[in-house]
């Protein structure tokens, strides 16, 4: 547990200055989000920074919110009470521009490969999709190669969409884009998918539990959907969002 009090002290450090935000900043803006009108000083801050005090999961959501960072993977789960499947590992700070140069674009990325951009078209009670695709950022997003080759992904079975709804924060908040493996169906318990679930495309975790299959959230504010209440059809797993895997188990 001080494992994770350290990781949780380090990642809201991180991440406020990655922000570009000071102590007041983020209570402020945490303030605005959590619509708390005692606010939140810069003394609560400090003190989650320094170990004194830990923030609750809807703090933690919100802090990844306001200052657009994804939680380390395996914290939504510790501080569920359940057993992460691997270490909890906080991601790199970003190493600093040297002098003069500045961030790359999307679809400037040496070594990378494009993957169709795409609206899911879905039919209730239909197995399976079409797309249409999405002129915006060129109609395609950039993948790593180093990745692709990695875990044997094939490019043209790659589909990149964005995600609605607030179901799986803080790991992916509404208009976030992942990647889907479309050739890549077969449900493993605790993996992230897109869905097709009546018609509606969906992202979700999938859970086995004795025997019955669910949606999973990871906000706790959405409860667990039985995949039998209703006509769902894998459309693919999700294995990256930009600049992490997301396959691999949460």
């Amino acid at each position: 547990m001080d494992d994770l009090k350290q990781l949780l002290a380090n990642w809201i450090r991180q991440s406020r200055k990655t922000a570009g935000q000071s102590q007041e900043d983020l209570g402020a803006a945490l303030a605005r989000e959590l619509g708390d009108d005692r606010g939140y000083t810069k003394a609560n801050i400090s003190g989650w920074e320094t170990l004194r005090h830990s923030p609750n999961l809807k703090q933690l959501m919100a802090i990844a919110k306001v200052t657009g960072t994804g939680l380390p993977p395996g914290i939504v789960a510790a501080m569920l009470g359940q057993q992460p499947s691997g270490p909890i590992v906080a991601p790199e700070s970003p190493e600093p521009l040297p002098p003069g140069a500045h961030p790359v674009r999307i679809g400037d990325e040496p070594n990378t490969i494009a993957v169709r951009f795409v609206k899911l078209k879905l039919h209730a009670g239909v197995a399976g999709f079409e797309t249409e695709p999405v002129l915006e950022e060129g109609g395609s997003m950039p993948m790593p190669q180093s990745i692709v080759e990695k875990h044997n992904l094939s490019p043209a079975q790659l589909l990149a969409m964005r995600v609605s709804g607030a179901s799986m924060e803080p790991m992916l908040f509404e208009d976030d884009v992942v990647i889907i493996n479309t050739a890549d169906r077969r449900p493993i318990s605790r993996e992230v998918y897109a869905l097709n679930f009546d018609g509606e495309a969906c992202v979700k975790q999938l859970i086995n539990r004795g025997g019955q299959w669910y949606l999973h959230s990871l906000n706790p504010d959405f409860g667990p959907i039985n995949m039998r209440s209703g006509q769902c059809d894998i459309v693919g797993r999700v294995v990256y969002q930009p600049g992490r895997v997301v396959t691999g188990r949460l």
